[in-house]
Protein backbone atom coordinates (compact mmCIF):
# COMPACT_ATOMS: atom_id res chain seq x y z
CA UNK A 1 0.00 0.00 0.00
CA UNK A 2 2.87 2.74 0.79
CA UNK A 3 4.08 2.23 -2.81
CA UNK A 4 0.94 2.93 -4.25
CA UNK A 5 0.58 5.44 -2.01
CA UNK A 6 3.73 7.02 -2.86
CA UNK A 7 3.58 6.68 -6.60
CA UNK A 8 0.79 8.87 -6.21
CA UNK A 9 1.98 11.47 -4.62
CA UNK A 10 5.02 11.84 -7.11
CA UNK A 11 2.18 11.92 -10.12
CA UNK A 12 0.58 14.40 -8.42
CA UNK A 13 3.48 16.41 -7.70
CA UNK A 14 5.11 16.25 -11.49
CA UNK A 15 1.50 16.62 -12.78
CA UNK A 16 1.60 19.99 -11.53
CA UNK A 17 5.24 20.55 -13.26
CA UNK A 18 5.68 20.96 -17.24
CA UNK A 19 9.21 21.51 -18.70
CA UNK A 20 10.62 24.37 -18.44
CA UNK A 21 9.03 25.52 -15.12
CA UNK A 22 10.75 26.83 -12.31
CA UNK A 23 11.15 24.73 -9.34
CA UNK A 24 12.83 24.37 -6.16
CA UNK A 25 15.38 22.58 -4.81
CA UNK A 26 17.44 22.86 -1.87
CA UNK A 27 16.03 26.50 -1.68
CA UNK A 28 17.64 27.36 -5.18
CA UNK A 29 15.68 27.73 -8.40
CA UNK A 30 16.18 25.66 -10.97
CA UNK A 31 14.61 25.44 -14.56
CA UNK A 32 12.72 21.54 -15.31
CA UNK A 33 14.36 20.87 -18.08
CA UNK A 34 13.34 16.98 -18.09
CA UNK A 35 11.62 13.79 -15.99
CA UNK A 36 12.71 10.26 -15.81
CA UNK A 37 9.91 8.14 -17.17
CA UNK A 38 7.04 7.15 -14.77
CA UNK A 39 8.16 3.58 -15.08
CA UNK A 40 11.52 4.52 -13.57
CA UNK A 41 12.08 3.59 -10.21
CA UNK A 42 13.50 6.58 -8.09
CA UNK A 43 12.51 8.77 -10.98
CA UNK A 44 15.45 11.64 -11.47
CA UNK A 45 14.26 15.35 -12.75
CA UNK A 46 16.76 16.96 -14.55
CA UNK A 47 17.02 20.62 -13.87
CA UNK A 48 19.17 24.01 -15.20
CA UNK A 49 20.44 26.12 -12.12
CA UNK A 50 18.33 29.37 -12.71
CA UNK A 51 21.06 31.69 -11.99
CA UNK A 52 24.64 29.84 -13.08
CA UNK A 53 22.69 27.61 -15.69
CA UNK A 54 24.85 24.38 -14.17
CA UNK A 55 22.62 21.29 -15.04
CA UNK A 56 22.27 18.72 -12.51
CA UNK A 57 19.71 15.52 -11.53
CA UNK A 58 17.49 15.59 -8.52
CA UNK A 59 14.88 13.23 -7.38
CA UNK A 60 11.62 13.83 -8.18
CA UNK A 61 9.83 13.55 -4.71
CA UNK A 62 12.27 16.82 -3.12
CA UNK A 63 11.74 19.46 -6.20
CA UNK A 64 8.23 21.82 -5.65
CA UNK A 65 6.45 23.75 -8.18
CA UNK A 66 8.16 27.33 -8.05
CA UNK A 67 7.12 30.62 -8.21
CA UNK A 68 4.77 31.48 -10.88
CA UNK A 69 4.06 27.81 -11.58
CA UNK A 70 -0.02 28.22 -10.17
CA UNK A 71 0.80 27.81 -6.82
CA UNK A 72 2.47 31.44 -5.71
CA UNK A 73 2.20 34.69 -7.68
CA UNK A 74 4.21 35.79 -10.66
CA UNK A 75 7.44 36.52 -10.03
CA UNK A 76 10.93 36.40 -11.66
CA UNK A 77 14.16 35.18 -10.71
Amino acid sequence: MWARLAAADDVSRTAAMKIGDLVLYLGRHYYLRGLDPMSVPNRQAFLEDALTGEERTAPVEEIEPGPGNGRFGPTRV
